[in-house]
């Protein structure tokens, strides 16, 4: 697997929308699921996309080609395969906080959302909080999911959620990081907030959310 997901991280790199759609359709040929195709293959290969950057062994401009190019796919894939029929008693909305433009993490979070029946909105990377509240008070989603990759975002994050309490029904918040479990979360303390590492703990989430909907 690690073979396959350097070579779809090449041709991404390489700007070969097509060599990199034909290695998801070959997995999807094979019958892997969303979860295979977003944490196996579109994930791990821009996270080595991410640790060739960091030894300088690519430029910026490079991994925003890969970027380009894996956003495309997973929207393909999203448009392809992925129902389209949606419970608009289940809403959801996705976004990055502001100055945060790592992005396909928390989209790939709301195509499985999607997958799942919900009416999404992914509103992007860089949201400002003002715009944030505007849509989250318009559209009033049961669940808000946030992106950050950066530590010094951590102040930021509690100043959404402080606002996020006062709406009269605050959401379930779903919060990704590529950090890990090993930041310092203990300033969270709401019952309501749910830090999210991987895509599998978005599977355990929205099969416990299912077992007590239903």
């Amino acid at each position: 697997m690690e073979d396959n997901s350097k070579r779809l991280a090449q041709a991404f790199l390489d700007g070969d929308v097509h060599s990199s759609w034909m290695i998801i359709q070959n997995y999807v040929n094979e019958g892997m699921n969303s979860y295979y195709i977003y944490e196996e293959l579109l994930t791990r290969a821009m996270r080595h996309i991410g640790n060739l950057w960091e030894s300088n062994d690519i430029t910026v401009a490079d991994e925003h080609i890969a970027t380009g190019v894996c956003d495309f796919v997973l929207s393909r894939y999203s448009f392809q395969y992925v129902k389209r029929e949606q419970n608009k008693d289940k809403r959801a909305i996705f976004f990055c906080l502001e100055g945060e433009e790592h992005y396909l993490g928390i989209k790939m979070v709301n195509a499985l959302f999607q997958e799942e029946g919900w009416d999404v909105r992914f509103l992007g990377p860089n949201l400002p909080l003002e715009y944030a509240l505007y849509t989250i008070q318009n559209v009033k989603p049961h669940v808000v999911g946030m992106s950050l990759s950066l530590s010094t975002q951590l102040p930021q994050l509690k100043t959404y959620l402080d606002a996020l309490e006062n709406i009269k029904e605050m959401p379930s918040v779903l919060i990704g990081s590529r950090l890990g479990p090993l930041i310092d979360t203990s300033f969270i303390s709401r019952p309501s907030v749910h830090f999210i590492h991987s895509l599998q703990d978005i599977r355990m989430w929205l099969q416990e959310e299912s077992l007590q909907t239903n």
